[in-house]
């Protein structure tokens, strides 16, 4: 049958269509060329002799209870005799390699932003391999190529995507959140694949770096841009403090005696809390902790204390503020209490960077939720390519074009 009324469904400029044949679930929509347009070469504009036509075939979004529709249409191979090259022409919005329309392409890329790829199949009929490959396709093509001539504070973190400590690297602009970089494994390569990207320009306009201790990742940074101030992430140096308190509450346990040994089982995590949030039960277990275990007592108290050394606005203030801590620490007489505050002493200029900075890698950690998020939808991810490009559309909270 022929079908008025229906052009604005299937808006392919230099196309028409002659007919659309429908069943209970199906529905094949055949164009036709619309020769009042002509076939004009891609390569040069000029106007292209039509060798040969074939039909070809894409799929299409739902059409009623269609779930399936199938765009038939010629396929049009030309010569241009302006500039001698040959072309096959397709309709406008229709991908031939994937055998599909791009609004379609378009439709799965927004379903895949929200639901694992498994899922997608229930809704528009493609199989998950499918709606993976043009997901990535249509992410490729618009996303736009990361900003690195506007970047002046970086952020530096580790992820771990796999299981057996299967880690990225990743590297953020700390002031607009976008992700940079992404890399496998935590090692110098990791991060030095980043920089090879970017020019001595782009370089010199990095003026901070925000990272953990990371050894491997302060080598690169410091070869890479001795100008900028590397700043030791403070949550990263309370984690590592947390750290310190464990192992003394270890060592208290096996230490102790059995009524002792009761008191300090559960408390791991009521060491770390703040004080605001913690319950009045907690509070008071605390408190039977810390008046039976008097090194305990001084790792917690030193605890809160090194919290106030990011309140500081001034250098010259935090770092006589940083040695006082270390002082204590030091006649403390707790080892592992000792030794932290020898690295705290060694990593100074680092730590004391934030007074002039105040940044934390805070943003990162925080986008490390969505790192998650994303790879558990997708019940792990090997390709590290497509990861990268589904965690850049949420940094930038990228609007696929309509």
């Amino acid at each position: 049958m022929y079908v008025h009324g229906i052009r604005a469904l299937f808006p392919f400029p230099g196309y028409v269509v002659q007919k659309v044949t429908m069943a209970s679930d199906i529905a094949q929509v055949v164009l036709r060329r619309d020769r009042r347009f002509r076939l004009a070469c891609p390569a040069c504009g000029a106007t292209m002799a039509v060798n040969r036509t074939n039909t070809q075939t894409a799929r299409d979004l739902a059409l009623g209870t269609a779930r399936l529709v199938v765009v038939t249409y010629p396929a049009i191979q030309g010569r241009c005799s302006a500039c001698g090259g040959w072309a096959t022409i397709h309709p406008p919005g229709i991908d031939p390699h994937a055998k599909a329309t791009r609004r379609l392409m378009h439709f799965v890329c927004r379903l895949a932003r929200y639901m694992p790829l498994n899922h997608i199949p229930e809704i528009v009929g493609v199989s998950e391999r499918t709606a993976g490959r043009w997901d990535r396709k249509v992410l490729r093509e618009h996303l736009p190529e990361p900003d690195l001539d506007n970047l002046r504070i970086l952020l530096i973190d580790e992820k771990a995507v796999r299981k057996r400590h299967g880690y990225v690297t990743l590297a953020m602009n700390g002031q607009t959140g976008e992700l940079l970089h992404l890399a496998e494994g935590k090692k110098k390569a990791s991060l030095q694949s980043f920089f090879d990207k970017l020019s001595d320009e782009q370089k010199k306009g990095i003026v901070a770096v925000g990272m953990d201790r990371a050894g491997a990742y302060r080598e690169v940074v410091k070869a890479e841009l001795p100008d900028a101030d590397i700043v030791f992430d403070k949550f990263h140096l309370i984690a590592n403090y947390h750290a310190v308190i464990d192992e003394v509450r270890r060592s208290e346990w096996r230490k102790a005696n059995a009524e002792d040994k009761a008191v300090i089982k559960g408390q791991r995590y009521n060491l770390f809390r703040s004080p605001w949030r913690r319950t009045g039960k907690q509070t008071r277990d605390l408190m039977a902790l810390l008046h039976i275990n008097e090194n305990l007592a001084k790792a917690y108290i030193l605890k809160e204390s090194l919290r106030k050394l990011w309140d500081y606005k001034y250098p010259k203030a935090a770092a006589k503020y940083l040695a006082k801590w270390c002082r204590w620490a030091a006649v403390s007489g707790v080892g592992a209490l000792r030794k932290f505050a020898r690295s705290l002493l060694r990593a100074k200029k680092e730590v004391l960077n934030y007074c002039k900075h105040r940044i934390t890698t805070g943003r990162l950690e925080g986008f490390n939720n969505t790192v998650s998020r994303i790879v558990h939808r997708a019940c792990g991810m090997q390709d590290l390519d497509y990861l990268f490009l589904k965690l850049r559309q949420e940094s930038l909270d990228f609007v696929l074009p309509s």
